[in-house]
C-alpha cells in the first residue's frame, strides 16, 4: 500500500475517533448502548471528515494536511493485459493514434 494512501487512512480514522469519543462523553445512556453508539458516531464522523476534508483539498490543495498529507495516492493496476494483439485478427485499419 503507497504511504500517502495509508497516512490518508489512519488520520481521519483518528480524527473521528477523537470526535467520536469528545460527541458520546457528555451523551449518557446504558452501558450496553454505549459500545454501539461510539462505534456509530465514529464511523460516521470519520466517513464526514473525510469527504469534508477530500472537498476542500479539491479546492485548496494544501488542505490535503488535514488527511496527513497533500499526496494523492495513485495506484497502478497488478493485472494489465500486456500480450500483443494476434496477427490473425488484427485489421489493417489504423488506430486513431496512428492517424494523422
Amino acid at each position: 500500500m503507497p504511504i500517502p494512501a495509508l497516512v490518508r487512512t489512519v488520520v481521519p480514522a483518528i480524527v473521528g475517533t477523537a470526535l467520536a469519543f469528545l460527541a458520546s462523553h457528555n451523551i449518557h445512556v446504558s452501558a450496553e448502548w454505549q459500545d454501539y453508539l461510539t462505534a456509530g458516531l465514529t464511523m460516521g464522523l470519520t466517513g464526514l471528515y473525510y469527504v469534508f476534508a477530500s472537498q476542500l483539498q479539491s479546492r485548496w490543495p494544501l488542505a490535503g494536511l488535514l488527511l496527513g498529507s497533500t499526496a494523492r495516492p495513485t495506484y497502478t493496476g497488478r493485472h494489465r493485459k500486456t500480450s500483443t494483439p494476434d496477427p490473425a485478427t488484427a485489421t489493417s485499419d489504423p488506430t486513431p493514434e496512428d492517424r494523422p
